[in-house]
């Protein structure tokens, strides 16, 4: 792979982290944790592709199509693992019970 191949890739997950980010929401870690699973989902789709010879949607020397599957699926399954967020309510103190009058 050269230089300029892979300096596409990373623009590309790193693209697909974004999107996924803006369509699920969620704090800064679920953004780190979005865009390190794209880049690492991405490359790695690519690569064994490469390893076993299945050579879809090329661009230039970037097995584009097993990539940008990988890259979903890794997407997919970080999320799902992660669970739900969290609630942001650090710092809050519950309200005390109204009594009736």
């Amino acid at each position: 792979m050269t230089l300029p191949a892979a300096f596409f890739g990373w623009i590309l997950a790193s693209v697909m982290g974004l999107m996924y980010h803006l369509v699920r929401g969620g704090s800064l870690g679920r953004l780190l944790l979005y865009l390190l699973t794209a880049w690492v989902s991405f490359f790695l789709g690519h690569f064994v592709s490469h390893w076993t010879g299945w050579i879809a949607g090329r661009v230039g020397p970037l097995n584009l199509a097993p990539a940008l599957a990988a890259a979903i699926i890794g997407l997919i399954a970080a999320d799902f693992l992660a669970g739900p967020p969290r609630s942001d309510r650090r710092g809050r103190r519950p309200s005390p019970p109204l009594d009736d009058l």
